[in-house]
C-alpha cells in the first residue's frame, strides 16, 4: 500500500496489511531508518518514492495529538508570517507543519529560483525560537499546500487534480498541447492557478495517441481527383479533418471521406 508523508509529500511504499479500515486521507505513522514519521494513507497505486513499515493508524488520543501539532505549526507560522514576508519579498511563504517529535518546524514556500538563506541566518533565528526547516516546493505543491486549496475548483467544477491526488504529479509538456492539436495562441487558456498546463491534459494524452494513429501527420500531403490537399488541423472528437487545396481553400472532411485520400 502507499503513503504519502506528511512533510515531504513524497510516497511512501509500505508491505500491504489488513487495511479495510482505512481511508483515504487517514493520518497513520510508519518507520523508516527507525524513525518514526506521519504520513496520509492513498487506497490507490502511487509511484514510491521510498519504502517503509506500517505501525498504526491514528487515532483517538494520537489523533488529537496529531492535531494539535498541526494547529500549533499554523499558529506559530501565522505569527511569523509577515516578518518572512517583509525578509523575503519576493518568496510566497504557504503553511508549517511539525515534526513527530514536536521539535521542527517545516515551513513551506515556493520561489522562481534556488534560494541561499545563509546571510540571514541570524534573522531567521531570532524570528523562530525553535529548530526550523525552511521546504521550497514546485508550483504545483504550491496550490496544493494553499490553506484554501481545498474550497477551489476547476473548469469542469472539480476539486482540483493536485489537491485530490496525493501521488506526485507528472509534469504536463507543451507537446500535450500539440499532441491534442490545440492551436499557440491557446496555450495560456490550458494554464490554471499553479501556471503550469492543467493536470487534466495529461489524463487525455492516451487517447489521443490512440486516436491520432487513424489519421496522418499535420502538413501531411495527399491527393484527390488530381487535386493536391495538405492536412492543417485534426479534430479527433468531432473526427473531423480540415484540409487546404493548392488555392488555400479550406475545406472539411469525415474520417470516412478521408479514407478516400492517398498519401
Amino acid at each position: 500500500m502507499y503513503l504519502q508523508d506528511w512533510l515531504t509529500l513524497k510516497v511512501v511504499e509500505v508491505p500491504d496489511k489488513l487495511v479495510k479500515w482505512l481511508k483515504t486521507w487517514d493520518k497513520v505513522v510508519y518507520k523508516k531508518d527507525n524513525e518514526k514519521f506521519i504520513a496520509t494513507y492513498i487506497w490507490y497505486y502511487c509511484k514510491p518514492d521510498f519504502s517503509g513499515e506500517f505501525l498504526y493508524k491514528l487515532t483517538g488520543s494520537n489523533l488529537e495529538r496529531f492535531l494539535q501539532l498541526d494547529k500549533k505549526a499554523k499558529d506559530i507560522f501565522n505569527s511569523i508570517k509577515d516578518d518572512l514576508k517583509f525578509i523575503f519579498p519576493q518568496l510566497k511563504f504557504l503553511t508549517a507543519k511539525m515534526n513527530f517529535s514536536w521539535d521542527i518546524l517545516y515551513i513551506y514556500f515556493y520561489g522562481e529560483t534556488r534560494v541561499d538563506f545563509r546571510p540571514w541566518l541570524k534573522d531567521l533565528r531570532d524570528l523562530i525560537w525553535m529548530k526550523f526547516f525552511l521546504y521550497q516546493v514546485g508550483a504545483r505543491d504550491r496550490v496544493r499546500l494553499h490553506p484554501e486549496s481545498k474550497y477551489w475548483v476547476g473548469d469542469c467544477w472539480h476539486s482540483l487534480c493536485c489537491v485530490n491526488n496525493l501521488c506526485k504529479l507528472d509534469s504536463v509538456e507543451t507537446s500535450t498541447i500539440n499532441l491534442q492539436n490545440l492551436q499557440t495562441q491557446w496555450v495560456e487558456k490550458q494554464k490554471w492557478l499553479c501556471g503550469k498546463l492543467k493536470c487534466c491534459l495529461k489524463y487525455e494524452e492516451k487517447i489521443y495517441e490512440q486516436e491520432l494513429e487513424n489519421y496522418p501527420n499535420i502538413w501531411t500531403e495527399l491527393e484527390k481527383d488530381w487535386k493536391k490537399y495538405t492536412v492543417i488541423w485534426i479534430n479527433t472528437l468531432s473526427k473531423y479533418v480540415f484540409l487546404k487545396d493548392e488555392n488555400g481553400y479550406i475545406s472539411r472532411m469525415t474520417q470516412d471521406e478521408f479514407k478516400s485520400l492517398k498519401s
